[in-house]
Protein backbone atom coordinates (compact mmCIF):
# COMPACT_ATOMS: atom_id res chain seq x y z
CA UNK A 1 0.00 0.00 0.00
CA UNK A 2 2.90 2.75 0.51
CA UNK A 3 4.44 1.52 -3.03
CA UNK A 4 2.93 5.07 -4.44
CA UNK A 5 2.76 6.97 -1.24
CA UNK A 6 5.19 8.74 0.29
CA UNK A 7 5.51 11.78 2.96
CA UNK A 8 6.32 15.21 2.59
CA UNK A 9 8.33 15.53 6.25
CA UNK A 10 8.96 19.81 4.89
CA UNK A 11 9.66 21.76 2.55
CA UNK A 12 13.27 20.52 2.18
CA UNK A 13 12.41 16.59 3.06
CA UNK A 14 10.04 14.08 1.24
CA UNK A 15 10.54 10.38 1.34
CA UNK A 16 9.39 7.62 -1.19
CA UNK A 17 8.86 4.30 -0.56
CA UNK A 18 10.43 1.04 -2.34
CA UNK A 19 8.10 -1.73 -1.41
CA UNK A 20 9.67 -5.61 -1.43
CA UNK A 21 7.63 -8.65 -0.59
CA UNK A 22 8.27 -12.16 -0.51
CA UNK A 23 5.46 -13.40 -2.18
CA UNK A 24 5.21 -11.10 -4.94
CA UNK A 25 9.05 -11.73 -6.00
CA UNK A 26 8.86 -15.61 -5.72
CA UNK A 27 5.43 -15.15 -7.80
CA UNK A 28 7.69 -12.86 -10.47
CA UNK A 29 10.51 -15.27 -10.10
CA UNK A 30 8.62 -18.10 -11.14
CA UNK A 31 7.43 -16.84 -14.02
CA UNK A 32 10.50 -15.92 -15.25
CA UNK A 33 12.31 -19.13 -14.43
CA UNK A 34 8.70 -21.06 -15.98
CA UNK A 35 9.06 -18.92 -19.42
CA UNK A 36 12.98 -19.83 -19.73
CA UNK A 37 11.80 -23.56 -19.34
CA UNK A 38 9.05 -23.45 -21.61
CA UNK A 39 11.29 -21.50 -24.53
CA UNK A 40 14.60 -24.16 -24.07
CA UNK A 41 16.53 -20.53 -22.30
CA UNK A 42 19.10 -21.43 -19.70
CA UNK A 43 19.75 -18.03 -18.38
CA UNK A 44 17.75 -15.79 -16.12
CA UNK A 45 19.89 -12.60 -15.26
CA UNK A 46 18.70 -10.48 -12.04
CA UNK A 47 18.34 -6.94 -12.08
CA UNK A 48 18.38 -4.63 -9.39
CA UNK A 49 20.47 -1.63 -7.33
CA UNK A 50 21.09 -4.08 -4.83
CA UNK A 51 24.66 -2.06 -3.94
CA UNK A 52 22.19 0.49 -3.13
CA UNK A 53 19.33 -0.33 -2.09
CA UNK A 54 20.55 -3.16 -0.12
CA UNK A 55 17.49 -4.35 1.80
CA UNK A 56 14.67 -4.17 -0.88
CA UNK A 57 16.82 -5.09 -3.70
CA UNK A 58 18.68 -7.41 -1.75
CA UNK A 59 15.98 -9.20 -0.46
CA UNK A 60 14.57 -9.59 -4.37
CA UNK A 61 17.88 -11.64 -5.05
CA UNK A 62 17.51 -13.92 -2.34
CA UNK A 63 13.80 -14.73 -3.45
CA UNK A 64 14.77 -14.95 -6.77
CA UNK A 65 17.62 -17.49 -6.17
CA UNK A 66 15.55 -19.33 -3.78
CA UNK A 67 13.11 -19.76 -6.18
CA UNK A 68 15.87 -20.88 -8.91
CA UNK A 69 16.91 -24.03 -6.60
CA UNK A 70 13.99 -25.59 -8.18
CA UNK A 71 15.32 -25.09 -12.02
CA UNK A 72 18.34 -27.01 -11.43
CA UNK A 73 19.49 -26.36 -15.05
CA UNK A 74 19.14 -22.76 -15.34
CA UNK A 75 21.58 -20.62 -14.51
CA UNK A 76 21.52 -17.34 -12.59
CA UNK A 77 23.36 -14.10 -13.25
CA UNK A 78 23.46 -10.45 -11.63
CA UNK A 79 23.49 -7.15 -13.57
CA UNK A 80 23.09 -3.53 -11.60
CA UNK A 81 20.60 -1.58 -13.47
CA UNK A 82 22.63 1.21 -14.65
CA UNK A 83 25.16 -1.17 -15.96
CA UNK A 84 22.69 -3.23 -17.74
CA UNK A 85 21.34 0.17 -19.70
CA UNK A 86 24.59 1.63 -20.15
CA UNK A 87 25.88 -1.59 -21.41
CA UNK A 88 22.81 -3.18 -23.40
CA UNK A 89 24.03 -3.30 -26.74
CA UNK A 90 27.50 -4.51 -25.70
CA UNK A 91 28.32 -8.61 -26.36
CA UNK A 92 30.43 -8.96 -23.90
CA UNK A 93 28.27 -7.50 -20.73
CA UNK A 94 25.32 -9.41 -22.23
CA UNK A 95 27.11 -13.14 -22.42
CA UNK A 96 24.96 -15.68 -21.98
CA UNK A 97 21.77 -13.16 -20.86
CA UNK A 98 18.19 -14.75 -21.95
CA UNK A 99 15.66 -13.74 -19.51
CA UNK A 100 15.55 -10.81 -17.56
CA UNK A 101 13.75 -10.26 -14.09
CA UNK A 102 13.81 -7.20 -12.63
CA UNK A 103 11.65 -4.76 -9.97
CA UNK A 104 8.59 -2.88 -11.57
CA UNK A 105 10.73 0.29 -12.17
CA UNK A 106 13.83 -1.13 -13.02
CA UNK A 107 11.58 -3.41 -15.62
CA UNK A 108 10.07 -0.40 -17.37
CA UNK A 109 13.84 1.79 -17.89
CA UNK A 110 15.19 -0.80 -19.40
CA UNK A 111 12.62 -2.16 -21.55
CA UNK A 112 12.10 1.25 -22.71
CA UNK A 113 15.82 1.86 -23.17
CA UNK A 114 15.68 -1.72 -24.94
CA UNK A 115 12.67 -0.91 -26.99
CA UNK A 116 14.42 2.47 -28.34
CA UNK A 117 17.48 0.31 -29.41
CA UNK A 118 14.95 -2.39 -31.29
CA UNK A 119 13.43 0.51 -33.29
CA UNK A 120 11.39 2.51 -31.05
CA UNK A 121 8.78 2.56 -27.94
CA UNK A 122 6.09 2.26 -30.39
CA UNK A 123 7.46 -0.90 -32.30
CA UNK A 124 8.04 -2.92 -29.30
CA UNK A 125 5.33 -5.16 -27.39
CA UNK A 126 4.50 -6.16 -23.84
CA UNK A 127 2.23 -8.05 -21.36
CA UNK A 128 1.01 -8.01 -17.93
CA UNK A 129 0.59 -11.98 -16.75
CA UNK A 130 -1.30 -12.46 -13.42
CA UNK A 131 -2.17 -15.89 -11.47
CA UNK A 132 -5.43 -16.41 -13.58
CA UNK A 133 -4.96 -13.95 -16.38
CA UNK A 134 -2.68 -12.33 -18.86
CA UNK A 135 -2.85 -9.54 -20.97
CA UNK A 136 -0.70 -8.53 -24.09
CA UNK A 137 -0.44 -4.79 -25.33
CA UNK A 138 1.75 -2.48 -27.00
CA UNK A 139 4.49 -1.48 -24.50
CA UNK A 140 3.60 2.62 -26.05
CA UNK A 141 2.69 3.82 -28.86
CA UNK A 142 1.92 6.95 -31.34
CA UNK A 143 -1.77 6.03 -32.75
CA UNK A 144 -3.44 8.59 -30.99
CA UNK A 145 -1.72 11.39 -31.41
CA UNK A 146 -1.37 9.97 -35.52
CA UNK A 147 -4.77 9.66 -35.87
CA UNK A 148 -5.37 13.32 -34.42
CA UNK A 149 -3.44 14.31 -37.30
CA UNK A 150 -5.01 12.05 -39.94
CA UNK A 151 -2.05 9.77 -40.09
CA UNK A 152 -3.68 6.72 -38.79
CA UNK A 153 -3.42 4.66 -41.59
CA UNK A 154 0.26 5.00 -41.04
CA UNK A 155 0.23 4.21 -37.85
CA UNK A 156 3.22 0.86 -37.00
CA UNK A 157 1.79 -2.35 -36.29
CA UNK A 158 4.49 -3.91 -35.32
CA UNK A 159 4.01 -3.57 -31.41
CA UNK A 160 0.37 -4.83 -32.03
CA UNK A 161 2.21 -7.55 -33.64
CA UNK A 162 4.44 -8.38 -31.40
CA UNK A 163 2.21 -8.97 -28.75
CA UNK A 164 0.04 -10.80 -30.63
CA UNK A 165 3.67 -13.47 -30.92
CA UNK A 166 3.97 -13.20 -27.18
CA UNK A 167 0.20 -14.65 -26.74
CA UNK A 168 0.74 -17.08 -29.16
CA UNK A 169 3.40 -18.45 -27.12
CA UNK A 170 1.95 -17.87 -23.65
CA UNK A 171 -0.60 -20.49 -24.42
CA UNK A 172 1.62 -23.14 -25.96
CA UNK A 173 2.71 -22.25 -29.43
CA UNK A 174 6.14 -20.66 -29.35
CA UNK A 175 7.00 -22.17 -32.41
CA UNK A 176 4.44 -19.65 -34.16
CA UNK A 177 5.94 -17.10 -32.49
CA UNK A 178 9.52 -18.23 -33.33
CA UNK A 179 8.11 -18.40 -37.10
CA UNK A 180 6.84 -14.44 -36.83
CA UNK A 181 9.95 -13.51 -35.27
CA UNK A 182 11.60 -14.85 -38.16
CA UNK A 183 9.48 -13.08 -40.70
CA UNK A 184 9.96 -9.38 -38.35
CA UNK A 185 13.47 -9.49 -38.80
CA UNK A 186 13.24 -10.17 -42.53
CA UNK A 187 10.90 -7.26 -42.97
CA UNK A 188 12.40 -4.98 -40.67
CA UNK A 189 15.98 -5.78 -40.52
CA UNK A 190 17.35 -7.30 -43.47
CA UNK A 191 15.02 -7.01 -46.53
CA UNK A 192 12.92 -3.80 -45.92
CA UNK A 193 11.02 -3.96 -49.10
CA UNK A 194 8.38 -2.05 -46.76
CA UNK A 195 9.26 0.49 -44.08
CA UNK A 196 6.33 2.15 -41.90
CA UNK A 197 7.72 5.90 -41.32
CA UNK A 198 4.44 7.04 -39.92
CA UNK A 199 3.79 9.19 -42.39
CA UNK A 200 3.07 9.70 -46.05
CA UNK A 201 6.80 8.97 -46.75
CA UNK A 202 6.32 4.91 -45.94
CA UNK A 203 3.74 2.53 -45.86
CA UNK A 204 1.02 2.35 -44.51
CA UNK A 205 0.13 -1.15 -41.84
CA UNK A 206 -1.94 -2.63 -44.57
CA UNK A 207 0.72 -3.00 -46.20
CA UNK A 208 3.22 -3.86 -44.27
CA UNK A 209 1.29 -6.54 -42.56
CA UNK A 210 0.25 -7.70 -45.78
CA UNK A 211 4.03 -7.98 -46.59
CA UNK A 212 4.84 -9.34 -43.11
CA UNK A 213 1.92 -12.12 -44.34
CA UNK A 214 3.23 -13.22 -47.38
CA UNK A 215 6.57 -12.82 -45.53
CA UNK A 216 5.63 -15.55 -43.07
CA UNK A 217 3.48 -17.64 -46.25
CA UNK A 218 7.30 -18.02 -47.74
CA UNK A 219 9.08 -19.16 -44.68
CA UNK A 220 6.51 -22.18 -44.14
Amino acid sequence: MWGNKGIQVNDDLAVDFKVQTQQETERIARAAFDFARKNGKKNVTIVTKANIVKLADGNFIKGVRKVGEEYPEIEIQERLVDAMCAKMLDPEFNKGIEVIVLPNLYGDIVTDVAAEHQGGLGTASSSNIGNKYPMFKAIHGTAPFLISHGRGQYADPCSLIRAVGMLVAHIGYGDRKQLLDRALDICTITERKLVVTTDKDGATAEEFTTYLVDTINGLK
